[in-house]
């Protein structure tokens, strides 16, 4: 059973059917708004979105299917799940309501232990950690998850905590959809490096942003480094103007408001190892420290890593590759 209470939205005309509803999906502990019109589904749902939707397709004002149109078609709601509950049970109207992204298909008359189940299978994926729309890796719960995994192991690993710097300073200069492409392009690299270089079981997680995770192994940790700041050194290029290149800066506003020339963005890596873990201590602990040794990694100017007690390594090229 789901731990907390999710706000379900019934949209049923028959007032004796609704009244049903509300009661079957009330016991099972969920917050039940019904209302008995397409129009007053759309308005409820985009005032305040529900996590799951119980939506009859034959309704006084409009359709069911309009009703999904216009969830579908807002970012407010397009991501909530929609089960349809219909006396019609023609294939067309089911491929037609698939069409158009519906979760679930359920014909009348129902068994109401069918129907929870159903219910119960739509929130569970719905408040399953999903996948970073940017990036299409995990985050959030599932990083936490998979530090929780190595935390309880007993084999060696390592944290590698990435993050770019000047960054905001690049969207600022080129817009917030070059920033994304660059996100998108380090995305590509940390995975296709870890294929190469790393293990078969690391976890690459996106914290947020421009910052990543790797999980890996100590023996792994500094080659991963090395070879994702160079990829990524020698693909970023392709988002700069030829100016910018030229000199190896471009011109944005800082964090101050403050319009100056800031060098193209580097690659600032933290490494924490398994042997300087204290395996009791918190996910909370342990990303403070990493926190903190990025810090350090970021203090250095250009594309740097930093293994936890040790100095930073500044990885220079020559001003023929830069």
């Amino acid at each position: 059973m789901i731990d907390t209470h999710p706000t379900l939205l019934v949209v049923e005309d028959d007032a004796q059917l609704s009244e049903m509803l509300a009661t079957i999906l009330g016991f099972e502990g969920y917050v039940v708004i019904s209302v008995r019109s397409g129009q007053a589904a759309v308005q409820s749902a985009m005032q305040t979105p529900p996590d799951l939707i119980i939506l009859d397709l034959n309704l006084p004002d409009i359709s069911g299917f309009q009703v999904i149109t216009s969830l579908r078609t807002d970012p407010k709601t397009m991501h909530v799940p929609v089960i349809i509950l219909s006396a019609r049970a023609d294939m067309q109207d089911k491929v037609l309501a698939f069409n158009q992204y519906v979760n679930d298909y359920l014909t009348k008359p129902f068994h109401s232990s069918e129907l929870l189940a159903r219910v119960r299978a739509h929130m569970y994926h719905a408040h399953t950690p999903t996948l970073s729309p940017l990036t299409a890796l995990p985050g959030g719960v599932m990083i936490e998850y998979a530090i929780t995994k190595r935390l309880a192991a007993d084999a060696e690993w390592a944290f590698l905590y990435l993050d770019l710097d000047h960054f905001k300073a690049l969207n600022d200069a080129y817009g917030f959809l070059r920033g994304n492409e660059m996100i998108q392009l380090l995305t590509r690299v940390i995975i296709e490096e870890v294929q190469q270089v790393g293990n078969p079981s690391d976890f690459v997680g996106h914290i947020g942003g421009e910052d990543f995770v790797v999980l890996t192994t100590p023996d792994r940790a500094e080659p991963l480094c090395q070879a994702i700041i160079e990829q990524f050194r020698q693909e970023s290029r392709q988002f700069y103007r030829a100016d910018d290149i030229a000199r190896g800066m471009f011109f944005a506003k800082g964090r101050d408001d403050i319009p100056r020339y800031f060098p193209l963005v580097t690659i600032s890596i933290a490494v924490l190892l398994s042997s300087s873990i204290d395996p009791t201590v918190t996910i909370d602990d342990l990303s403070h420290r990493a926190a903190q040794v990025k810090a350090r990694s970021k203090a250095v100017s250009g594309n740097s890593y930093v293994i936890d007690g040790q100095p930073p390594v500044y990885i220079a090229f020559d001003d023929a590759d830069s």
